[in-house]
């Protein structure tokens, strides 16, 4: 609140508040639109998919935007330079290939990445199923990894002593503070002596603000996390002792990311940690 404020009651001129006065957050004053839980994960989805973009000339920004068509868009990754790989049609005459390369050798040739191959689509996608099966194959042992994932997420926050509702109680009684330091000082006439303790207590205030801030940040990532690592078990649960059909969605559940090692290999690493090397064959 205060952000402006009328500088001349004569001409009613706004002015932006830039320290002349004070200004006031309050919190939590109305319903929210969409609850906390939900607004968090969304953060931290945005957040995930813009760290995802790869660096490419073509844009204005210089960096590719998220593709959510194909899930090997933001998932299959260069071995060699880390950047993602591209969907490209290849046409020759009558004849036309889908194929998927380095975003960074498209656009930059071999400046940064020297030795990145090109996948053709169909192989590509026959040596994820074949790795997904692979792992299907124990999906007892394979869904109590998973479920050991989800836990880690949700457990404490690591070097917090501090829950929210101690960082907001604390917050409130150092509020109560200062107010009662400010009359003192108004009825002592002698602001000077009580600037120490003033100043110690707003910095606490902002160490306390900064800290719920942190506390709020690694809940959202955990959120998002936990719940695309939730709707991985689930699907294990329920899909077939062995996949055929190439399914989008159901790529965007399991699969975590795709690392290119070379033309013969890549390596599948799944919601929760599994890693499985996967030979590519012609």
């Amino acid at each position: 609140m205060q952000k402006t404020f009328i500088s001349d009651c004569i001409s009613r001129k706004s002015v932006k508040n830039t320290g002349q006065l004070p200004m006031y957050l309050i919190e939590n004053h109305h319903p929210a639109i969409v609850d906390q839980k939900t607004f968090d994960a969304v953060q931290a989805e945005l957040a995930r998919r813009k760290a995802a973009k790869s660096p490419t000339k073509a844009a204005p920004t210089g960096l590719t935007s998220y593709a959510s068509k194909y899930a090997l868009s933001e998932r299959l990754v260069c071995g060699e330079c880390g950047t993602l790989y591209r969907r490209c049609t290849w046409k020759r005459g009558n004849q036309t290939r889908i194929v998927w390369r380095c975003v960074s050798r498209l656009d930059y040739g071999k400046r940064y990445c020297h030795n990145s191959p090109t996948l053709e689509e169909e192989p590509l996608q026959r040596a994820i199923l074949a790795a997904l099966n692979s792992a299907m194959g124990q999906k007892g042992n394979l869904i109590r990894q998973v479920a050991g994932a989800m836990e880690q997420e949700i457990a404490p926050i690591p070097g917090e002593g501090m829950s929210l509702g101690d960082i907001e109680k604390r917050l409130e009684e150092v509020n109560q503070q200062v107010g009662v330091l400010i009359a003192q000082a108004a009825g002592a006439g002698d602001s000077a002596g009580y600037q120490g303790q003033l100043k110690a207590l707003l910095d606490e205030t902002t160490a306390l603000k900064e800290k719920r801030a942190f506390i709020q940040e690694q809940r959202g990532k955990n959120a998002a996390a936990f719940t695309q690592i939730k709707n991985a078990v689930s699907v294990m649960e329920n899909v077939s002792a062995e996949i055929t059909q190439w399914d989008e969605s159901m790529i965007r559940q399991l699969v975590d990311t795709v690392k290119v090692v070379s033309r013969e290999k890549i390596i599948v690493c799944l919601r929760g940690g599994v890693q499985i090397e996967q030979e590519i064959e012609s």
